[in-house]
């Protein structure tokens, strides 16, 4: 039975290296492809969230401007008094306080 058989013992340990190291490169080769997909999500993230933080400081100048512009052209603005001295209130620490965003 031993005759019929067409690889020996060393033809099969280098047939079974040979397997191994081509599983192990495509193994490194597919690490590879996901760190570089991860690398790509990572940058389109960090791209999105500096978008979104360039839309949301557009779109309180637009709130700025509109509510100026409305406040020039209400007709009520005529009939409040006008400020000779006006005074505003500075806190220069803001430890003290605490903001919800």
């Amino acid at each position: 039975m031993r005759e019929n058989f067409k690889l020996g013992v060393n033809s099969t340990y280098i047939v079974t290296l040979l397997f191994i190291g081509v599983l192990g490169i495509y193994y490194v080769w597919n690490l590879n492809v996901n760190a570089t997909k991860g690398y790509n999500i990572t940058n389109l993230e960090r791209d999105r969230n500096q978008l979104t933080i360039e839309k949301e400081i557009l779109d309180v100048k637009i709130a700025e401007l509109q509510s100026t512009s409305s406040m020039k052209n209400w007709e009520g603005s005529e009939i409040m008094e006008k400020v000779d001295t006006p005074h505003y209130l500075v806190v220069k620490d803001m430890k003290d306080y605490a903001f919800n965003y």
